[in-house]
């Protein structure tokens, strides 16, 4: 009896001498349990967060906060969330894009995060823990592909003089007099410059669908603008064109009165020869460019326009109106269902102009635009002589070579210093301001074209 009651007892010191160690055990597997299951929360968020981002189309702090807001209503028992990092990378940063068995370039987006928690069991001296907090990290990624699907891609181009300055809003030497007030001196390139390359850079990522297919391919359009545009007559000479219906002619520009009624319900007949041309805008060199795929000859044509004079870019979206409803190709083909319209500007337009697009966007210019091409309700007269058929007020819709309806987007890129895209507010009712967007050097304005190609004829791949 006395060996048994010997036994117990050093039973019952061995169980003591255990009991650290087990809480030890299981401190470790309660943290660390939680640990995994916050790294596996964290995941989810991430991977929610980067198609969010990437439907998006940008690296910016909107896709930053949308990633924090993602992860907080995950990680509900974070302490704190201690880094969140969005990427964005091109096709050209990537060699499984660009290997020469891929025929569909993407952009990869990438979301990882790490978040700090509170440790329930942080251990002393005498039992193992994870300390007072332990982090967790969790990352996703997101391709936006370019589909089989080819669509066409109008440009509306500003051709204003401050197109010529650079970055900063130096001019060049012989335009200094306009920024007097800008300190600093010229710097190229010029955003016109710039641009021109953008335009370049995107046709060549078009180009490689093209070179991939024997059916439908990319085409490009473009119509220029400043205070008026220019296109071909009958006989090839090319015209200065008022788009808009003058009621009476005023000492200067800023005093002719406006038809804004007539101008709607002929928004797409093609106009005569402009009454008035503004000051400068007669040293602008720019035409339209009908829709081709030949990508060289369209790039070499807009690497040589030159910009001047006033913005008015209700004067490119009327015009627009009548490239996409004549869509007039060299291939003589019917237009790809998809159709996205992209206005680029360096600056507000200019001031009576500003007022006049409002009042011509709320008669229903970009309503037009959108139901001539989609099919709906126009206030705009037929024009016999186009692709499109107006039947009592009422848009068929533009004809596809696939039989596909059409569908369209337009959107705006506003660019430059200190350009505020919500100071034109008839440009962003036009386009709506999920479709409004600004940039700030080449390779934004870059990454957004090609984003809205992206978005338009694309589909995300987790």
């Amino acid at each position: 009896m006395k060996l048994k009651k010997q036994q117990s007892g050093h039973a019952a010191i061995l169980f003591v001498m255990c009991i650290p160690v087990l809480f030890g055990v299981f401190t470790l597997a309660s943290d660390g349990a939680r640990a995994l299951q916050s790294k596996a929360r964290l995941e989810d968020a991430a991977e929610a967060a980067v198609l969010a981002v990437s439907a998006y189309g940008e690296e910016d702090d909107v896709s930053k906060q949308t990633s924090k807001d993602y992860v907080a209503h995950y990680m509900h028992d974070m302490s704190n969330l201690v880094d969140i990092e969005v990427e964005k990378l091109e096709c050209s940063e990537l060699p499984e894009c660009t290997a020469d068995d891929n025929d569909r370039p993407f952009v990869e987006y990438q979301v990882s995060g790490r978040t700090k928690h509170t440790s329930w069991f942080p251990g002393n001296d005498v039992t193992v823990g994870f300390g007072e907090s332990f982090d967790v990290t969790g990352m996703s990624k997101a391709r936006k592909f370019q589909s089989s699907q080819p669509m066409d891609i109008t440009f509306i181009i500003d051709f204003s003089g401050s197109m010529n300055y650079d970055w900063e809003g130096h001019a060049p030497p012989d335009m200094a007099e306009e920024v007097p007030n800008v300190p600093g001196r010229f710097s190229p390139p010029s955003r016109l410059s710039d641009l021109k390359d953008v335009v370049q850079m995107v046709t060549d990522e078009l180009q490689a669908y093209n070179n991939s297919t024997t059916g439908p391919k990319h085409r490009v359009a473009m119509t220029g603008y400043n205070r008026r545009t220019v296109n071909a007559g009958s006989g090839g000479k090319f015209i200065v064109r008022d788009q808009r219906i003058i009621q009476s002619t005023g000492q200067y520009d800023k005093d002719d009165v406006v038809n804004f009624s007539k101008t709607i319900k002929q928004q797409f007949k093609p106009k005569g020869k402009a009454g008035r041309i503004p000051n400068g805008d007669e040293l602008a060199e720019f035409n339209d460019i009908n829709y081709t795929s030949d990508f060289g000859s369209f790039n070499k044509s807009v690497k040589g326009f030159k910009a001047y004079g006033g913005t008015a870019s209700l004067q490119g979206l009327i015009r627009a109106s009548q490239i996409v409803s004549y869509h007039i190709t060299k291939d003589k083909e019917e237009a790809n269902p998809k159709q996205l319209i992209i206005i680029l500007s360096d600056g507000v337009d200019q001031g009576h102009y500003l007022g006049q697009i409002q009042k011509l966007v709320n008669k229903g210019m970009c309503t037009n635009l959108r139901n001539a091409i989609e099919g709906g309700p126009v206030s705009a007269d037929d024009n016999n002589a186009d692709k499109i058929d107006f039947s009592g007020g009422y848009s068929s819709g533009l004809p596809t070579n696939t039989g596909e309806d059409p569908s369209v987007r337009i959107a705006m890129i506003g660019f430059g210093d200190g350009y505020d895209i919500h100071a034109n507010t008839g440009l962003l009712n036009c386009v709506g301001e999920e479709n409004a967007f600004s940039a700030n050097n080449k390779d934004e304005i870059l990454n957004l074209i090609m984003s809205l190609v992206s978005e338009e004829v694309g589909h995300l791949a987790q």
